[in-house]
């Protein structure tokens, strides 16, 4: 039950503020500014007040004593003084000691409570006297006669009026400075604002020009130009990925076409030679290596949908992943015991060795001496689609009998992923675009059905020409670069380079 009206009063208070929500920023920061505004100068109108109070009291009681003083001063060396009416309208009374006013040009009404202020102490107070208030400094000076008592009054509805006059005039100018505050903070809200509405007619822009469009940048290193800057590089990311995205479909659309116009076309051949046993066999054969083909073009893809996507999560604030250089070093093995196997048909050999880093303080590898261990912006994952889509590539172009060499090493504050085949190469041509998606040398774009008497080559499904595309995509991921060249030997070399993480 108690929790009742405490929704009631919190939902009394949602209420309160919903209308401002429905207003424009321009209008709240208006309204918050002055309310604060309005606040501010309400309590400095009560604190003025209160001075000016405490300032005409104090005057008053200077005027009260200086009204005084003179009978005092008198009384105190005379027994029976000869006192004389103050001037400028001064309410002073004078009390014999036997209680007989000797002096008095106080009001009749005022003169009633001269007794009652015969037995208070020295001081000033305030008296209420017929409805109205008055000042009263009461001296009480001794003589050979006896105690005396001075009493000098002022009617405070002279201060009062001075107090509320001010107030008034405060008041009155508290609210003229709260109108012009007002109105320049809406002035001030809608100069600030400015920049905000040519982004948001900008922004509109996108839908009609998004390849063109850009957020203004203003002239101030303010926050609003760092928005503008911060999404001005959102928007570049963004059409960068979204014409990544629309290349690929394109480019995978173009690359599916022909497998899949070969697989339609290996199927009706089988059709029509159902009755060959033989030439059935083979038409399936080849409808094989087509479906191999397709599906490890969607297994690309996919491939590169995932490190673009990491990388986007990582562009964004996730963490990147690390690995240590041993934990690599472990993968690369592994990766080349799984190419070895595909090798194995073509009788080539696959080596691979690993450099660790030379421990500080010692001649020999090793983590020791105070070494930290290497680490990479790169999983285990990435470090065998590295091992596996380089080298078995190499595989592919390689004659029977061949040798790839895989080696992994630190070196000079970078890991250093190395892959050498004693192939035929590449062409030229072909290395400045080798690692663009669905770019592959003239020769690999066609599968070979049948061996190469010459090179000793086995039927293999074409290559999708993603290979070095996500070779380089895990490479950059991890802040690294990759490259190859055409060893003068005979044969292609691809290096990936790694930096360690910071």
């Amino acid at each position: 039950m108690p929790a009742r009206p405490a929704r009631g009063v919190t939902g009394s208070g949602r209420g309160l503020i919903r209308p401002l929500r429905n207003l424009s920023l321009r209008a709240r920061i208006t309204i918050g500014s002055t309310a604060i505004a309005a606040v501010v100068i309400v309590l400095l109108v009560l604190v003025m007040r209160f001075q000016v109070v405490s300032v005409v009291a104090s005057a008053t009681r200077t005027l009260l004593d200086a009204d005084a003083d003179p009978y005092v001063a008198t009384l105190e060396v005379d027994s029976d003084p000869d006192l004389s009416p103050p001037g400028n309208a001064q309410l002073v009374a004078v009390v014999s000691p036997s209680g007989d006013i000797t002096l008095s040009t106080m009001p009749p009404r005022v003169e009633r409570a001269l007794g009652s202020l015969t037995s208070t102490k020295a001081g000033t107070s305030l008296i209420r006297v017929s409805g109205s208030e008055y000042r009263v400094v009461v001296e009480h000076p001794v003589n050979q006669a006896g105690r005396w008592t001075v009493v000098a009054a002022r009617n405070s509805q002279a201060e009062a009026i001075v107090v509320d006059d001010l107030t008034s005039t405060l008041s009155l100018t508290g609210l003229a400075i709260l109108v012009a505050f007002g109105i320049a903070s809406w002035a001030l809200a809608t100069a600030a604002l400015r920049p905000v509405n040519r982004m948001r007619r900008e922004a509109e822009r996108l839908s009609v020009a998004p390849e063109r469009a850009e957020l203004p940048v203003g002239p101030a290193q303010d926050e609003l130009a760092s928005l503008a800057t911060t999404l001005n590089a959102f928007l570049a990311r963004t059409r960068q990925a979204t014409e990544r995205e629309r290349q690929m479909v394109s480019d995978a659309s173009h690359e599916l076409r022909t497998p899949l116009a070969i697989l339609t076309t290996q199927l009706d051949l089988a059709s029509l030679d159902g009755e060959d046993a033989a030439a059935l066999a083979a038409h399936i054969e080849r409808a094989k290596l087509s479906v191999a083909r397709l599906s490890r073009l969607a297994n690309d893809l996919l491939a590169l949908s995932r490190i673009e996507e990491s990388e986007r999560r990582e562009q964004d604030g996730g963490a990147p992943t690390t690995t240590g250089w041993f934990d690599l070093g472990d993968e690369v093995m592994s990766a080349v015991d799984r190419v070895r196997l595909i090798a194995s048909a073509k009788d080539i050999t696959v080596d691979f060795e690993l450099e660790p880093p030379v421990a500080v303080g010692g001649s020999g590898p090793g983590i020791g001496g105070g070494t930290v261990e290497p680490r990479y912006r790169l999983d285990t994952g990435g470090m065998a689609q590295l091992v596996t889509n380089i080298a078995g590539n190499a595989v592919t172009a390689l004659p029977r009998g061949g040798g790839v060499f895989v080696s992994w090493r630190s070196a000079g504050g970078e890991g250093v992923l190395q892959i050498t085949d004693d192939g035929p190469g590449v062409p030229e041509s072909f290395i400045p675009v080798a690692f663009d998606r669905f770019t592959r040398p003239d020769e690999a774009r066609k599968s070979r059905p049948n061996p190469d008497p010459t090179t000793g080559g086995i039927p293999l499904p074409g290559g999708s020409g993603l290979g070095l595309a996500i070779v380089r995509a895990v490479a950059e991921r991890a802040g690294g670069t990759a490259s190859l060249r055409n060893v003068r030997s005979g044969g292609l070399e691809v290096t990936v380079r790694i930096p360690e993480a910071s």
